[in-house]
């Protein structure tokens, strides 16, 4: 339970950095920690129950793009997630989506990704995120 708990805070304040250095990726106007939490929970909800079907189904792809394709599956993982929360009434958009998803909206979804990564990495690196597995 502290595991998923020191997870959930990590992804939280992960997605909060990245939307702070990636304008596209947003909690709007007034951010909450209430907020920030709810899409924390949704992406790790997302991250163990949709994100491994799609890998499996995507893999054909990330043999011939040599794992490319997985920045593909985050993105998409990354739209999942602002639809879903948009259905809680929690506001978190990616690019324009939603409501609209568009050429904006996928762009956004893809550097998002990749930034999240990137941050999500470097906050798992420090010493006090580590759970014992």
């Amino acid at each position: 339970m502290i595991g998923f708990a020191v997870e959930t805070i990590g992804t939280g304040i992960a997605l909060w950095v990245t939307s702070l250095l990636y304008t596209e990726i947003s909690f709007g106007k007034d951010a909450s920690i209430g907020g920030v939490l709810i899409v924390a929970i949704v992406v790790g909800l997302a991250n163990a129950l949709i994100k491994p079907i799609l890998k499996i189904l995507s893999l054909p792809l990330s043999l011939l793009t040599l794992g490319l394709s997985a920045l593909v599956v985050n993105a998409v993982v990354l739209l999942g997630v602002a639809w879903a929360t948009e259905q809680l009434k929690v506001n978190f958009t990616v690019g324009n989506f939603p409501p609209t998803i568009d050429t904006t909206s996928l762009g956004a979804a893809l550097i998002g990704a990749v930034i999240l990564s990137l941050v999500s990495l470097a906050i798992g690196l420090l010493p006090f995120m580590k759970t014992s597995r």
